[in-house]
């Protein structure tokens, strides 16, 4: 198991053909046990989704015994957790201790966390309600009956054309973001064929791998859930603008929301006529 051997790397006994970087602070025999117990209950932790706790296991771990490698697992679990800049600045600290083949891997993916620590903002586009005309006063005069005329049939009421600007707006805005996630799926990629390597006719990954995998198959659902709204808004759009009739029509309030998540995403288009 992979975690397995992050735990040796971590809390085993340094060899002689270790990387050149400075040791980490001594420590008494007791505080490695401690850490290498905190270590053991973090990395089961870990295996059950516990993020959190596995994070408070290898922090107190790292202060007993503060090996660099503990910084990997303490990025991990910050990951996890969402808390994607301090997962960068962990393994950003992690990085001047690591191996040199693997600090290409490492700095590709320190840029993706703080590429994906951007908060995501909400698309919302709506149109204010027009002011009412102040009512002037005007003298009372007598009351005079008009003359009776014949029924007539109401005008059909023309439709806006607000509406399909909206849905256009909206349409745009997913598609943009379409094309956003999909740049970072491709960038995923291109982290999983870096962290893989042929060796005697078979493909070693190391641990990187499958974060790089995750984020992959993330992203491409984004990406296609928002080009799928994208397109689904612009023809809806398109369709309301040509069908509409001409004439007014007094419009208070049109609006639209583009909501997307990893497992899909949707259009919601609102108003008020």
């Amino acid at each position: 198991m992979k975690r397995l051997v992050v735990a040796l790397l971590a809390l085993g006994v340094a060899s002689s053909g270790g990387t050149s970087h400075a040791k980490p602070p001594a420590s008494s025999a007791a505080d490695d046990a401690r850490a290498r117990k905190l270590f053991e209950q973090g990395d089961a932790a870990y295996a059950e989704g516990r993020y959190e706790d596995a994070l408070a296991a290898f922090e107190e771990a790292h202060r007993l015994s503060p090996r660099p490698r503990l910084l990997f697992n303490i990025g991990n679990a910050l990951e996890r957790l969402g808390r994607l800049g301090d997962a960068a600045d962990a393994l950003e600290k992690y990085l001047a201790h690591a191996k040199p083949v693997e600090r290409d891997v490492l700095e590709k993916r320190i840029q993706n966390l703080r590429k994906r620590a951007v908060p995501t903002t909400k698309i919302e586009l709506e149109e204010e309600p027009e002011p009412k005309p102040a009512v002037r006063a005007e003298a009372k005069q007598p009351e005079r009956k008009a003359p009776s005329k014949p029924p007539q049939a109401d005008a059909p009421a023309a439709a806006d054309t607000t509406l399909g600007w909206v849905l256009l707006g909206a349409g745009g805005a997913a598609l943009g973001a379409g094309a956003i996630f999909g740049a970072m799926a491709l960038s995923a990629r291109k982290d999983v064929d870096a962290a893989c390597k042929e060796s005697a006719g078979q493909k070693l990954c190391d641990v990187s791998a499958s974060d790089a995998r995750d984020r992959d198959q993330r992203y491409s659902l984004l990406a296609d859930v928002s080009l799928g709204v994208g397109v689904v808004a612009v023809g809806a759009g398109v369709y309301f603008l040509v069908t509409a009739p001409s004439g007014p029509r007094a419009a208070k309030r049109f609006g639209a929301d583009v909501a997307l998540s990893p497992s899909g995403g949707a259009l919601r288009v609102h108003g008020e006529l």
